[in-house]
């Protein structure tokens, strides 16, 4: 693993200025309507794929750190992604540009609240919006799992988590520790376990 100067640095050198970032997730969360999965649409093809100054191992990083963490996870990916790009400055800069369209839209989107919803015109235009939302959901876990799913065993662990929090209702936190769990015991420690023989003379 690189050292974190090392990685903030070529990240600052990636992503250029402040300003061209915050500019980016400016528009990342004018866009990013409806969920964590549409925000990471926006945030894979701006960051990922167009500039390549992240990689999908990044975003997932990024969500698996913060998915724990009590409050917004989106808001909380956003900080730790403009954090590996620039810092705390960028960290700074990208959480503010990325709620501010998101709070002016609520500040109006409340005082017109009871017109709007007495609108009948209105109804098909929202579910329109979340079903628009809904189908983008499927295309990022592919696209964000092919990269990161190297083999049957994470595969069958990805499987597992998806059965725990469907079908079983296993809360977000539970799930992310029993893989990590999992994953230790079948990664870390027959690797240790290996290395142990091998330096045995």
């Amino acid at each position: 693993m690189e050292p974190m100067e090392e990685s903030l640095a070529r990240g600052a050198a990636r992503a250029g200025s402040l300003l061209t970032l915050g500019d980016i997730f400016l528009r990342i969360g004018a866009m990013a309507f409806g969920s964590l999965g549409a925000a990471l649409v926006l945030v894979e093809r701006e960051l990922v794929t167009k500039r390549q100054w992240l990689t999908a191992a990044d975003v997932t990083e990024a969500l698996t750190y913060t998915k724990l963490l009590p409050g917004s996870t989106v808001v909380q990916v956003v900080a730790y992604l403009g954090y590996k790009l620039s810092g705390w400055s960028g960290s700074a800069v990208a959480t503010a540009a990325f709620v501010l369209p998101s709070a002016l839209m609520m500040l109006v989107l409340a005082a017109a609240y009871v017109t709007v919803t007495a609108l009948p015109a209105m109804h098909p235009a929202i579910n329109g919006l979340m079903a628009a939302v809904i189908g983008l959901l499927p295309a990022t876990t592919f696209r964000l799992g092919k990269a990161n799913i190297p083999d049957r065993i994470t595969l069958g662990i990805a499987l597992a988590s998806v059965v725990a929090g469907v079908v079983l209702d296993v809360s977000a936190a539970c799930i992310i520790v029993a893989a990590g769990l999992i994953g230790v015991c079948l990664y870390a420690l027959p690797l240790r376990k290996q290395a142990a023989q091998e330096d045995t003379p």
